[in-house]
């Protein structure tokens, strides 16, 4: 009878510990999942951001080269009678006019990246409308004579507001993208969030279940020193 009860006694605590062990290992494994189902969304979420605002650098860089090559041409206007001068004030208008263009195409690149379309459209609309600006000042400046007075207001009232069109087309581009980018971390937030309360509330129904498992298996070795 003693050795009866101390075989099923064993195997009762053997039972009892192979069942910990699954649990304990099972329970690991989804905590592990559950750190990184966490830690993957946190970094898609940075991924967005960080795109987001290079998107939003490039934009605000075109803009600030911009206004510079705006100035650049004013400068040719107001200071390009002397051939020396309107070289230099040339020079430094194209060097700007290159450097939005690639503020630009950097811009449509992170666009696409991040899947906005409608932006990424925008955006190169914006690039043909600087294109065609640079050529309406080239082609005013090599038709025009700056040589005095009339001349130079000849030029400029050819080319009188067309960048303010431009400009303000890159200002809502920029008020786009930060809406865009608030809506984002929003969505970010928000699906963190639910992941949490899901993965949570995953783990408590394993903790009921691992409960549950070992009071029936305690339940089962005290049954048996009873008998």
């Amino acid at each position: 009878m003693s050795l009866t009860f101390s075989t099923n006694f064993r195997k009762n605590i053997i039972s009892f510990a192979w069942a910990w062990l699954g649990l304990l290992i099972f329970i690991g494994i989804m905590s592990l999942f559950s750190i990184w189902s966490m830690n993957r969304a946190y970094n898609d979420g940075a991924k967005i951001s960080f795109n987001n605002n290079q998107l939003k650098t490039e934009v605000l860089s075109a803009e600030i080269h911009f206004k510079i090559q705006v100035q650049e041409w004013k400068n040719i206007l107001l200071r390009g009678k002397n051939s020396m001068d309107r070289a230099k004030y040339f020079s430094g208008l194209e060097e700007e006019e290159t450097l939005v263009t690639k503020h630009l195409e950097e811009a449509q690149k992170n666009c696409l990246a991040l899947n906005l379309n409608a932006l990424c459209k925008t955006i190169g609309t914006i690039r043909v409308e600087h294109q065609e600006l640079g050529r309406i000042y080239k082609e005013n400046l090599k038709n025009g004579s700056l040589e005095n007075y009339e001349g130079i207001h000849k030029i400029d009232q050819n080319v009188r507001g067309i960048d303010r069109t431009l400009e303000t087309h890159i200002d809502k581009i920029y008020e786009s993208i930060s809406h865009v980018e608030k809506n984002q971390l929003i969505a970010t937030k928000q699906g963190l969030e639910n992941r949490y309360h899901v993965l949570r509330k995953f783990i408590i129904i394993i903790m009921f279940f691992a409960i549950s498992i070992s009071a029936i298996s305690l339940y089962s070795i005290l049954r048996s020193t009873k008998n």
